[in-house]
């Protein structure tokens, strides 16, 4: 094959069969420069459309005068060749290969992928938008509008959660009604009972004794009051010399109502007794999963409207029924007895009181009251000095050592109705003023 650079005129002869089919470009090894190479093709190739559309024919049609403008890719070097050759595609944007349908369609399987990918559009044109609403073919969509497309997406996801908000604040905005007044808000708060616990983990420092007076009291005084015995002694009704039959186990368990458990004690006194049964409900306790802190609370819950007072005399020591009273009352009262032991003690249980109200926030400790104060000896009289001094927001008047207070119970009796003016009823008058918060109460006797 005879091959002749169009600007020097120098001739070279070189072998057709080791030029690659798919160069398009020669260049003179004697001037250097670059031309189009013409390559004659057999007639019967040509008349095929697959050898019409390779890259020869595509470089015939553009002309031999053709220069590219861009600088080539470094061609590969025949030793042999009289010429460099070059399989780049011309660099010229302006000047792409036609097909011969016209049109730009698949271009031959021998055909270079440089020289079959499209040529970006001048910088001076910008790309013309797609049509609303049209999706573009599958691999055309525009970058740009692909950016654009994902910022109305979020923008719509936005909207959406907007009025979604909007939506559930609605929801959740109560509909407008009268504004309750402060006398309604006090006559509501009026109809549920105070719920009071004597609670200490000290053992026989007057609870059920304190219990049982403070809740006699509150009843002379005209409030009802209901007394619930949550110890295993069961002393509260031996107190007062009452027999129950059922008690708050019954009536925690679900075996009867509150008509069934609820024995009527005193004029406006009430009592819902304890005793031994109250261990098994301890261990009802032990075995549920969650929320075994207020099974007492759900099942007194019914009570909350009937009585003005609710005094709990709750067991000695710390298990899981103290926590239930803990999570009932919403006020306790401590009785500490003026000895070493129970000052003690009364620090253990303020610990742990301390750890049930972050939970509990509706209780409150508002009064301690020491009992079995005896004058005739200095070092109770310390004790209650110190206890004034270390709680003087809570500290009662002490109840005073007498002999009637452990005598009643052997007659069923409260203190007012066995020494209505002794010094033991005297000073629970004082503790059922200072509860009730009525220092004109009626004094009995």
């Amino acid at each position: 094959m005879l091959i002749i650079c169009p600007f020097c005129r120098k001739q070279h002869n070189i072998d057709e069969k080791r030029i690659p089919l798919n160069t398009t470009v020669a260049i003179c090894k004697s001037c250097h420069r670059r031309f189009p190479l013409k390559r004659p093709e057999p007639a019967e190739a040509a008349a095929t459309p697959e050898a019409a559309a390779t890259p020869e024919t595509v470089g015939r049609e553009q002309g031999a005068g053709f220069q590219p403008q861009a600088p080539e890719p470094p061609p590969s070097m025949d030793r042999d060749a009289p010429f460099l050759v070059s399989s780049s595609a011309p660099e010229n944007p302006s000047v792409r290969p036609q097909y011969p349908d016209g049109q730009g369609g698949e271009p031959s399987a021998r055909a270079d992928p440089v020289q079959t990918a499209p040529a970006p559009a001048p910088a001076a044109e910008a790309p013309p938008a797609p049509q609303p609403n049209v999706p573009p073919p599958d691999g055309a969509v525009e970058p740009e509008r692909g950016r654009d497309s994902v910022r109305e997406a979020f923008a719509d996801i936005h909207r959406r959660l907007a009025s979604q908000a909007s939506v559930e604040e609605q929801a959740e905005t109560p509909a407008e009604s009268p504004m309750e007044s402060p006398v309604e808000a006090a006559a509501a708060e009026a109809e549920q009972a105070r719920r009071i616990g004597v609670m200490i983990s000290k053992g026989g420092v007057g609870k059920t004794t304190t219990s049982v007076n403070l809740a006699a009291g509150l009843a002379l005084a005209g409030f009802s009051t209901l007394l619930i015995d949550t110890d295993t002694q069961g002393q509260a009704a031996y107190l007062l010399g009452l027999k129950p039959k059922a008690g708050l186990t019954e009536l925690v368990t679900g075996e009867l109502g509150p008509e069934e458990t609820v024995l009527p004690a005193r004029d406006n006194l009430w009592l819902l007794s304890g005793g031994k049964p109250l261990a098994g409900i301890k261990r009802l306790i032990s075995r549920k999963d969650f929320g075994g802190e207020r099974t007492l609370a759900e099942a007194l819950e019914p009570f909350g409207g009937d009585y003005d007072y609710i005094v709990v005399d709750s067991a000695p020591g710390w298990d899981p029924l103290t926590v239930n009273v803990l999570f009932y009352v919403s006020e306790i009262l401590i009785p500490v007895s003026l000895e070493v032991m129970s000052l003690q003690g009364l620090g253990e249980f303020l610990r742990s009181y301390q750890l049930i109200a972050k939970y509990n926030k509706n209780i409150a400790l508002r009064w301690i009251l020491p009992t079995f104060l005896d004058r005739r000896v200095s070092r109770p009289r310390e004790l209650h000095k110190e206890l004034a001094k270390l709680y003087p927001e809570f500290i009662c008047d002490p109840v005073r050592y007498n002999v009637k207070l452990s005598e009643a119970p052997a007659y069923g009796m409260t203190i007012f109705e066995y020494a209505p003016t002794s010094p033991g009823a005297q000073d629970y008058q004082a503790l059922v003023r200072r509860v009730a918060g009525n220092e004109n109460l009626l004094k009995t006797g």
